[in-house]
Formats: structure tokens, C-alpha cells, sequence
């Protein structure tokens, strides 16, 4: 679970989880086909919060098949080769197989092609085995295209193409096939059918070695976040962080922040704010390098503020073009706003303008926000232009407006706010307004 301002302790939403269940139920049992093969899946793999029970599973698939599903012909064939829940046997493994592939399932078509591509329950022929892996990789499936690319690399009644390996395993590594993965990276290792490149093999051997049992130590710091205070499942996630989960680095440095850098009466081993700060960065840094666009916003806010490092706000605009590059609306804000005041880069209010169309353009969430910041781009260009160029002393312009007050006491009625306060102040109330004509127009039209 990934910890956020909205969700601080990952809380799962399961009242979703157990009407969607519920209502898969209700449908298979009025024979809906797609629900009985849904619910197996469910049963078989332990999704959406139920514990992985493959007898269940059979069931379902069971009842899918009898009216002709070609998925629950594979899934059944996969169960009996495999002996997944009943007693295994070639023969009706087979049998299922054959059935599904008649409908040109890819899935079976990839069973028949591993029966005969290892002669179980029929003699191996390799010719018969390609036939069918290239039916099932052509319709996208992952299982065959790794297959093709292990006969491929392996010369197995087809002729050793390395290149052509690469091709099929890359096909089954886009869609998340472990195995494949793993071999990309032998071959990326050793120059096999693509350039020796240690660091692209890293990539691919990190993401084969996520897979392994470290989900368990997640879901104990998970847990550990909703029985107790920061401190136990902080260190929890740490252990992860190190190891290079992004995951973890990300809630370690979530929690940090939230928990202890912002709260100076929660001490964390004698460590002040600044010394935090500088940890939960580091974090953020971590996350960041393995393509958590949060992080990176983060980074430039940190940047920005001037929390755990110098304030750098030409690394903060970095930061923020990264983000909005990666169409993050918040990236692009943030950017646009660093336009329209000239932070880390020259003042630019057409360019600022474009950075805000673009965020409301991505999130719909951005319309408020970005309407208000648009009514201070606006003031902005006007202010610029009634002072000749320069902004001025906005004291000066507010002074005069209410009635001559003096500088030294419209800053001491103001103590405390920046003139950017002021003018957000100032700004709210137009938006207010603007909200109010713009729901007025939609009752009119409706």
C-alpha cells in the first residue's frame, strides 16, 4: 500500500472489494459464464482480499467450461498438467487443451504447444510445438512468446536466433513475464542477440528479484502502520528502502515527513527537523531515480522550501519540469507558477498561462486551483504594466487604495504575511465570485 496525504495509513477500501465479490457471486450463481470465470481467477490467484483457494477455483472453472468457455478449457488444462487442485493427469490436460485451442484460444494454444514441446502425455515434436506457440503468440500471449523465444535461444527444432529470442522474450517482458525477464537480463549480461550492458541487465534482474518473497515484509510494515506509532513500521519500511524498493522508499520518506519533521514534539532518536528533512530528501531521491513522479514533485518542494538542503529554486524548477514532462498537472502548476513569478527562471506570463491551460487540461481536480492562479496571472500583468515594467512595493499600490495609509502601518496590520497572501486573499474572493456566475449560467442553461 502506498502511503499519501489522502490515505496516511494505507487504509484498503475492502466495503468495495466485498460488493464487487458479492455481486460476481449472485451473478454466477444465475449462470453468468463471465462471473463463474471471474470468481475462478479470484479463487486461483487470491485477489481482491480472498485467500487463494484452488479447489474453489475448479469449481468456477468447472461450471464456465460446461458452457463452452474456451478460458476455462485452459485454465482446467492447466490445472490438471500441472496437478493444481486434482490429481495430475496428461491425458484430460490434453483433452481441455484441445478443446479451448478448436476455439483458437491463445491460451490453449500455448498448452498443447508445452505438451508437445516436452512430449507429455503425447511424443515430443517440436515442429508441432512452434506451430502452436506462434498461433498463441500472434493473439499476445505471454507464456507462448517466452516459449518461442526459449526454443529460439535454445536451437529446439528451430534454428539458435539469438536476436529472435530477444524479440520474443522482450514481447513476454512487456507484459510482465518473470522468466522472461530474467533471461533479457542473461542476455544483456552476456551480449547475446543485443550489446553487453551491465546496467540494462540490473533493471532486469532488479525487477525478477522484487518479485521474490519481500511482499511479505511490506504487508508486516502495513500492518505494523495501523497497530502502532510511526517508529516501529518506519523502520520496517527502512530495512525495504535499502534494499531498493520503491515502494519503500517512498513511504519512508512519507513518514518521515509527515510524522516527524513537521511536528517537533515527536522526536525520532534525537534527530531535529533539519536532520529529518535531509533523510525523508534522500528518500525522495531514491524514488525519484526509479520513476515515482510524487517524489519528484516532492524533490522540487523540497528544493523550493529549502528543507534538508539549500534552497535551490533552479533545481526546484528542475525538478518540476520532470514531473510535468511526465504530464503530472501538479508538475505543471507548480511550473507555471515558478514562471509567473520569476522563481529560478526568467519572468515569462505566456508561458506560464500555457503551463496552467495544460494541468487543467490534464486533471479535471486542476480547474479551481488554476482559475484562481490565473486571475493572479492576470493581476500580475496589469500590476506589472501600471508600475512601468516593475512590480513595485505592493504596499505602495494598497496604500493608496485604502486611503493614504502610511507603509509602516499597513506592514505592521499585515505582520506575518507575505504579499503573495495578500494577494491570494484578494484573489479567493474573485473566485468566489466567478464560482457563483459560473453555477448560475449552468442553472440558466439547464
Amino acid at each position: 500500500m502506498r502511503l499519501t496525504v489522502d490515505n496516511p495509513k494505507g487504509v484498503a477500501k475492502r466495503s468495495a472489494d466485498d460488493d464487487v465479490l458479492q455481486y460476481y457471486e449472485h451473478s454466477a450463481l444465475k449462470g453468468s459464464v463471465d462471473a463463474q470465470l471471474t470468481l475462478g481467477h479470484l479463487h486461483f490467484h487470491g485477489a481482491r482480499g480472498l485467500p487463494a483457494d484452488v479447489a474453489k477455483a475448479f469449481g468456477y472453472y468447472s461450471k464456465a467450461a460446461g458452457a463452452g468457455e474456451p478460458s476455462a478449457f485452459a485454465q482446467l488444462g492447466h490445472m490438471y498438467a500441472n496437478g493444481l487442485g486434482v490429481e495430475q493427469n496428461n491425458v484430460t490436460a490434453l483433452e481441455y487443451f484441445r478443446k479451448g485451442a478448436a476455439k483458437d484460444h491463445p491460451a490453449s494454444q500455448n498448452g498443447l504447444g508445452y505438451m508437445f514441446m516436452h512430449g507429455y502425455g503425447v511424443d515430443r515434436n517440436y515442429k508441432k510445438a512452434a506451430e502452436y506457440f506462434k498461433a498463441a503468440a500472434e493473439r499476445g500471449n505471454a507464456d507462448a512468446q517466452f516459449n518461442l523465444g526459449a526454443m529460439h535461444i535454445g536451437g529446439m527444432g528451430l534454428k539458435k536466433a539469438y536476436d529472435k529470442a530477444l524479440h520474443y522474450f522482450t514481447l513476454a517482458a512487456h507484459q510482465g513475464h518473470t522468466l522472461a525477464l530474467y533471461n533479457l537480463a542473461q542476455m544483456h549480461l552476456n551480449g547475446l542477440g543485443a550489446p553487453r550492458s551491465c546496467p540494462v541487465s540490473v533493471q532486469f534482474l532488479k525487477a525478477v528479484a522484487e518479485r521474490g518473497p519481500w511482499g511479505a515484509q511490506l504487508e508486516e510494515a502495513h500492518a505494523a502502520l495501523q497497530t502502532s506509532d510511526a517508529e516501529l513500521p518506519l523502520q520496517l519500511y527502512a530495512t525495504l528502502a535499502e534494499g531498493g524498493f520503491e515502494l519503500a522508499q517512498a513511504n519512508v520518506a512519507f513518514l518521515l515527513d509527515q510524522h516527524y519533521m513537521h511536528t517537533p514534539h515527536t522526536p525520532l532518536h534525537g534527530m531535529v527537523g533539519e536532520e529529518i528533512a535531509a533523510r525523508a530528501l534522500h528518500m525522495y531521491r531514491l524514488a525519484a531515480q526509479q520513476g515515482n513522479i510524487e517524489a519528484e514533485l516532492k524533490l522540487g518542494d523540497y528544493k523550493f522550501y529549502g528543507y534538508g538542503t539549500e534552497r535551490d529554486l533552479e533545481a526546484a524548477v528542475s525538478h518540476y519540469r520532470a514531473a510535468s514532462e511526465a504530464r503530472s498537472a501538479h508538475g505543471m502548476f507548480n511550473l507555471a507558477y515558478m514562471y509567473a513569478h520569476g522563481l529560478g527562471l526568467t519572468r515569462d506570463y505566456h508561458l506560464a498561462k500555457r503551463h496552467y491551460d495544460v494541468a487543467m487540461e490534464t486533471a479535471a481536480e486542476a480547474w479551481a486551483p488554476v482559475q484562481l492562479a490565473m486571475l493572479e496571472l492576470y493581476v500580475l500583468r496589469w500590476w506589472e504594466e501600471r508600475t512601468g515594467g516593475k512590480l513595485g512595493d505592493p504596499y505602495e499600490y494598497f496604500g493608496s487604495f485604502l486611503g493614504g495609509a502610511s507603509l509602516e502601518q499597513l506592514r505592521t496590520a499585515t505582520a506575518g504575511l507575505e504579499s503573495d497572501s495578500l494577494l491570494i486573499l484578494l484573489l479567493c474572493v474573485l473566485l468566489g465570485i466567478v464560482l457563483v456566475l459560473r453555477q448560475r449560467q449552468q442553472l440558466h442553461t439547464t
